[in-house]
């Protein structure tokens, strides 16, 4: 066994001498997103703006392994609920975050859907056979969207193909949309709490819900840690 286990380290040893230097490569990809911001900046700062966060969202998220798929996964496969915790305490900001944003809009202006800052929209029977396809799609392809665009800037070409297949679920999800607004969205209904609850109570109810489910996924992941 010992004597196996050697070969194994001195294979990989051998693995890792192999691999090639990627840090002229990474310089010349620094010196291309810099160009492009430069370029950007000059004709519409906005777009330069995007294009430095979405380089900085692309590394925290490459860096901290984030993905929903996982996030959602983790704690039935491997009882690990680092991810699911995560996505909590990210939710919990964003609702204190929305939340003050949306209190601002609402004290100024009339309730209209359809300006209010965020997705205000209906809930009905669509929203669940969206769910649950793209739960399936999630399971199916290995990560959500963020993870697979993730992988994809890592090297792996299995997940281009993953790409391909949200270029043409989005595609035919456009070319139907018309067919499930008339049916079902226009006449489902928009439940907006802040019509019918006090806001702090409303956000209150939402941050002790999301601390609860921390807690509990807590409690979950060092039982599991007991037992075994």
């Amino acid at each position: 066994m010992s004597n196996e286990m050697a070969r194994l380290i001195e294979k990989r040893n051998k693995e890792k001498r192999k691999r090639k230097n990627q840090i002229p490569m990474g310089i010349v990809l620094l010196i291309l997103a810099v160009g492009l911001c430069i370029g950007l900046w000059q004709k519409e700062y906005r777009l330069a703006i995007c294009w430095i966060l979405g380089i900085g969202i692309g590394m925290v998220l490459r860096s901290s392994r984030f993905c929903f798929a996982a996030a959602l996964r983790d704690p039935f496969l491997v009882k690990d609920t680092r991810l699911f915790r995560g996505m909590l305490l990210a939710m919990m900001v964003s609702t204190i975050g929305f939340a003050v944003i949306q209190y601002i809009y609402v004290q100024k202006n009339p309730i209209k859907y359809d300006f209010i800052p965020g997705a205000v929209t209906s809930v009905g029977i669509h929203v669940m056979i969206g769910a649950f396809l793209f739960g399936v799609g999630m399971v199916i392809a290995g990560g959500c969207s963020s993870g697979v665009l993730m992988r994809i800037g890592e090297g792996h070409a299995l997940q281009w193909m993953v790409l391909l297949g949200f270029f043409i679920g989005t595609t035919l999800g456009a070319k139907h949309y018309g067919f499930w607004y008339d049916h079902i969205i226009e006449h489902a209904k928009t439940v907006y709490f802040f019509e019918y609850f006090n806001f702090k109570i409303v956000v209150l109810g939402q941050l002790m819900v999301l601390f609860s489910l921390y807690m509990l996924a807590i409690w979950y992941e060092n039982r599991y840690r007991k037992d075994i």
